[in-house]
């Protein structure tokens, strides 16, 4: 298990030099992610969607996710043509979620719940094909969420974690992009061991750089 301890980072609004970032992981190709981390077969889908200004922090933690999740995939932007335009032709909405960090969550609420577009709440998550994560500053996700309408059409699946982050967050109860996919997957079914190296992998980059 990965302690759970917060570490105050000067480098976590620093960005890399675009013309030397990896194309595959976003990080100095002197310290690129690809060859490092493991390949994860994750059986549920993970779509993140990311705000233009986090594409090049150097501790950001979605291409990290992406890189490590095989059944993954990252969009960088800030309004997206509908679900289908990010999840393929295919993909029915109802069987989708988008996490939400539960900021005002307390101790009594469930670690994860999910509600559909009703606001109805689902206790059998045995349908869901993929997540969506966003990848962003509270009030970039805010915008995100603004500019795009259909994310109503999604479950919604509440994330009210009872441990703190590994790196200090501007509210409590956040959580990076990484560990809110982490901890997503440990409640929705996948093998406890991906959310573990998921963990493991970002406190590695957070404190071994």
């Amino acid at each position: 298990m990965v302690q759970s301890v917060k570490f105050r980072d000067p480098r976590v609004h620093q960005k890399i030099d675009r013309q030397r970032a990896c194309p595959k992981c976003h990080h100095d190709q002197d310290d690129c992610l690809c060859g490092r981390a493991p390949v994860l077969e994750n059986r549920m889908a993970v779509i993140i969607l990311q705000h233009p200004q986090e594409q090049y922090k150097e501790l950001n933690s979605a291409w990290l996710a992406s890189v490590m999740l095989k059944n993954s995939d990252i969009r960088v932007g800030l309004s997206w043509n509908g679900f289908k335009s990010v999840a393929g032709e295919s993909a029915l909405p109802s069987q989708w979620g988008i996490l939400f960090l539960n900021s005002k969550g307390n101790a009594a609420d469930p670690p994860v719940a999910i509600s559909d577009r009703k606001k109805q709440r689902i206790t059998d998550y045995g349908f869901l094909k993929g997540i969506i994560a966003l990848d962003g500053s509270w009030k970039q996700a805010k915008t995100l969420w603004w500019r795009n309408s259909w994310f109503l059409k999604l479950n919604r699946i509440s994330l009210n974690p009872a441990h703190a982050s590994l790196r200090a967050q501007t509210r409590e109860g956040g959580l990076s992009t990484i560990e809110a996919i982490a901890f997503a997957l440990d409640h929705l079914g996948e093998d406890k061991k991906i959310g573990e190296s998921l963990r493991e992998n970002f406190r590695r980059l957070i404190i071994e750089r």
